[in-house]
């Protein structure tokens, strides 16, 4: 989103990376938007500062019930797993 009274910055970039941030760029999301979200989602420094990273997702089940049963299978029969992976890919 550009605002006409916002003070602006003309940045001179090799035509590699400028090309590398068009790909990166959403539909709609402008250059400011994008280098923002990508400054946000730097790594960790240090392991205090990943798990205060996974917070908001505490109490969240990754997987349904029934695919947690699934992977119990998969770990009790792991010849079978590769077998029944395709047969669901399948259906």
């Amino acid at each position: 989103m550009h605002y006409q009274c916002m003070p602006y910055t003309t940045m001179t970039l090799r035509q590699d990376v400028a090309k590398r941030l068009r790909t990166a760029k959403s539909t709609g999301e402008s250059y400011s938007d994008l280098l923002d979200r990508l400054l946000e989602n730097q790594p960790a420094k240090c392991v205090e500062e990943w798990l205060q990273s996974l917070a908001p997702l505490e109490g969240r089940g990754v997987f349904t019930p029934e695919e947690r049963e699934r992977l119990r299978a998969d770990q009790r029969k792991p010849r079978d797993s590769q077998l029944r992976r395709k047969r669901n890919a399948a259906a």
